[in-house]
């Protein structure tokens, strides 16, 4: 893949379009991650089980399409490739207010629905991720991955409390159209970049899809650091989406509040992560790039252990305080977890290896909502949430069990 553009400055105008576009539609997104277990549980009345279900729905693709998409995408246009996705998640997640209006919506077609957006979202943030390094020059990586994580944090922040007034005011079978509104301005800010990307084919092209999926997976058996923080990335990832199948429903029904004050509290998960993307910078220059990627999650994470005490009344400021601390500590390893696969890694191999990493990563998001909706229907969601957030406490320690514990700051490639 090559990129043709005339100017430092034109590079770094396109990243920003990329990101705010992507911002967005994290933003608006959150609209369905609210309102899909709503819809199912008050209105098809799912079983907690049966909730837990639509999210590891939505993670499915993550394990079957990652690995495929991390070779083929390379071939095609990536802008192309970001149009369609956001176009085509826009038109599938609309279908489900027009299915509820009609009064034909059943629980199959969320589970549906999670499934074809997230088919397309393998595609989008495989292009997506890869982009960073080939638009932003080599010391401003980590501030452009920075940015990626303010996205989401801004997503996790806000985003909840937009949904969950918007679910309030309008009803959880109509919130999902601010998501098909989010992927349209996504669409937008694609269109308005000047960068002219091209798809190229790989040195191994001719080889056929495994023998380029095993060069990657060779240079990543050969780097232990790059091992670990796989392992760890996957620990986390599994215990987000239980956590994400378990909040909505222990919020809502063991707590008992409304979806307003839900939407707000949940926000609070993003704004510990914008406090963490945020200090993200000033923590790599003075710990160094290896140390921030553990270090800060290590000593934070305990936090997450004051979730599941949440009560009503002064109880939600548990919930408040566990989740500013404890996601601020994440979002700095997950900004720390980018730039260590980006700078261990050769440019040729990076799409690939991306998409390596996030199948294993991602794929356990799978799991995680089986888990989580397991632990729901065996325990009820309080003593499920208190399992999950003791289980996240190792994520930042596996990664940390290479040799980059021993590192100051990361090397450019080991």
């Amino acid at each position: 893949m090559t990129v043709t553009l005339a100017t430092e400055s034109d590079r770094e105008r396109d990243f920003r379009l990329l990101w705010i576009g992507s911002g967005i539609s994290q933003l608006c997104g959150m609209a369905t991650v609210v309102a899909f277990p709503l819809l199912a549980a008050q209105t098809l009345g799912a079983s907690v089980g049966q909730v837990g279900l639509i999210t590891a729905a939505g993670y499915l693709p993550w394990l079957i399409l990652t690995l495929p998409a991390g070779v083929y995408s390379a071939r095609l246009p990536p802008r192309t490739m970001l149009l369609l996705a956001d176009l085509g998640r826009a038109a599938i997640v609309t279908m489900v207010p027009i299915l509820s209006a009609t009064g034909h919506l059943a629980l199959w077609h969320l589970y549906l629905s999670n499934v074809l957006v997230s088919c397309a979202t393998v595609f989008y943030e495989i292009v997506y991720l890869s982009m960073p390094p080939r638009m932003l020059p080599k010391d401003k990586l980590v501030y452009g991955n920075i940015r990626l994580q303010v996205a989401r944090a801004v997503s996790l922040a806000f985003g909840p409390t937009v949904a969950g007034f918007t679910v309030q005011l309008l009803g959880a079978e109509h919130a999902p159209l601010l998501n098909s509104a989010g992927f349209v301005a996504s669409a937008s800010c694609n269109l308005m970049m000047r960068s002219h990307v091209e798809a190229t084919t790989n040195a191994t092209c001719g080889e056929g899809l495994w023998a380029e999926l095993a060069e990657a997976v060779r240079f990543i058996k050969r780097r232990r650091v790059l091992l670990a923080s796989i392992a760890g990335s996957a620990v986390g990832n599994c215990c987000f989406a239980a956590y994400e199948a378990l909040v909505v429903i222990f919020l809502a029904d063991d707590v008992g509040i409304a979806p307003g004050t839900l939407g707000m509290l949940l926000g609070s998960v993003g704004i510990g992560g914008l406090i963490g993307a945020f200090s993200a910078g000033r923590v790599s220059r003075r710990l160094g790039t290896a140390r921030a990627v553990w270090v800060p999650a290590a000593v934070l994470a305990p936090a997450g252990l004051l979730l599941p005490l949440t009560r009503p009344g002064s109880g939600l400021l548990l919930f408040l305080c566990g989740a500013l601390l404890f996601h601020a500590g994440f979002s700095v390893f997950t900004v720390g977890q980018a730039t260590l696969v980006q700078l261990l890694t050769p440019p040729d191999l990076l799409q690939r290896t991306v998409a390596c990493v996030r199948f294993i990563s991602r794929g356990m998001l799978f799991f995680g909502g089986l888990v989580g909706g397991g632990l729901g229907s065996l325990f009820g969601p309080r003593l499920g949430l208190t399992v999950v957030m003791f289980l996240w406490l190792s994520a930042p320690l596996i990664t940390a069990s290479s040799r980059l514990r021993n590192w100051r700051d990361i090397p450019t490639l080991e």
